[in-house]
């Protein structure tokens, strides 16, 4: 049966009311886990990206945008709490090794690795070190190839992994969806250790469902009370209601094969690595819909190969 993941990110808003109203409602919605984040503003971004000049209603600067979304341990010890009520699992992506042993305090069953840190070594060492062996480690690969994926593998022989696929960008159109990187994740490390999944930055729910069909058997999406938002990446994000439609279409093989259909052929793409457009994101860590360039193209140049869901 697939997982959902109900995937927060910044969509709280900095507001702890906000936050534990989404946990119950991602119960609600058929959230399998909720998922966090957690990120050491000050020493994760450069002190020029903090007072670079960027709008919003916290002030006027990146650092008075970024450091509202960052809850301490108090706040965190709510939402567990909340969640514990709500009868739903949690875990958090770990941006950095101050965030990492933070979260190491909570005993979690997941800890997450994002696709900006696939590659960052020395953070991989430091959670194959310290997250214990029975705890289930899960990688997001957008940007890297499949040596990358394989070196990432690597570093942690003793854990249980989750690979999922996803493409850095926000929204991701359609044609740039690069689904059939599933099938070859498959193909290349699936066994009982490592399992397949995917991170969906698409609108709608169609590509998710596609995804289920080409074999992920995770699925994280980013979910929010409302798009009525200021806050970056809003576009991707799945009201609760949407949710709901997803996991209850997920049930249905009919539904999972009209949606694939749904989507033009580029959809079901096959190419590892990283796009111009993602390394706005991935390399650059700039962040919202209009800061992103426009442009799919690999540095090399080469074209993606097709494959179709079967």
């Amino acid at each position: 049966m697939t997982k959902f993941v109900a995937e927060f990110t910044t969509n709280h808003m900095g507001n702890l009311n906000i936050l534990l109203r989404m946990v119950e409602q991602a119960a609600r919605a058929g959230a399998s886990l909720i998922k966090m984040q957690k990120k050491d503003v000050d020493t994760f971004y450069s002190k020029e990206k903090l007072d670079a000049p960027y709008a919003s209603p916290y002030g006027k600067t990146y650092r008075d945008y970024r450091s509202i979304f960052e809850f301490d341990k108090e706040d965190f010890q709510r939402f567990d709490r909340k969640c514990r009520q709500e009868g739903i699992g949690w875990f958090s992506t770990v941006q950095d090794i101050p965030s990492l042993h933070f979260m190491l305090e909570f005993g979690l069953d997941h800890y997450k690795v994002a696709s900006s840190n696939a590659r960052n070594r020395p953070l991989l060492q430091e959670c194959a070190r310290s997250i214990p062996k029975d705890a289930t480690i899960v990688i997001s690969v957008a940007g890297s190839t499949l040596a990358q994926v394989d070196e990432a593998l690597a570093i942690f022989p003793d854990h249980k992994i989750w690979l999922l696929h996803c493409v850095a960008q926000y929204p991701c159109p359609p044609e740039n969806l690069r689904l059939g990187n599933i099938a070859q994740l498959r193909r290349t490390f699936l066994s009982e250790r490592v399992r397949i999944g995917y991170s969906g930055h698409e609108e709608g729910i169609p590509a998710s469902l596609a995804a289920i069909s080409i074999g992920a058997e995770l699925v994280e999406r980013h979910f929010c009370l409302s798009r009525h938002s200021f806050v970056h990446h809003i576009e991707c994000s799945l009201e609760p209601d949407e949710f709901r439609a997803l996991v209850d279409a997920a049930k249905s093989p009919e539904e999972i094969a009209a949606a694939a259909e749904q989507l033009p052929d580029a959809a079901f793409a096959q190419k590892l690595g990283m796009t111009e457009t993602e390394k706005t994101f991935l390399v650059a860590q700039t962040y919202g819909k209009r800061f992103i360039q426009g442009g799919t193209a690999f540095p090399d140049g080469e074209p993606a190969a097709v494959e179709r869901a079967a």
